[in-house]
């Protein structure tokens, strides 16, 4: 029998990519969540875009 066909290699290898799969989604929401405030403070530091209100031509 190969050594990737042994249940306690299977186990370990499922175990090691859910390990990594929920580093990888707190790392996102970690990343998601402190960028908010960031864009939010951008956004509201920006002047708002002039429109032409003089209609059409």
């Amino acid at each position: 029998m190969t050594r990737i066909n042994r249940p306690d290699t299977l186990l370990t290898e499922l175990r090691d990519i859910k390990r990594r799969l929920h580093a990888l989604e707190t790392a996102q929401r970690t990343t998601t969540t402190s960028r908010q405030p960031a864009v939010a403070a951008e956004n509201g530091t920006e002047e708002p875009p002039e429109t032409d209100t003089a209609g059409p031509l």
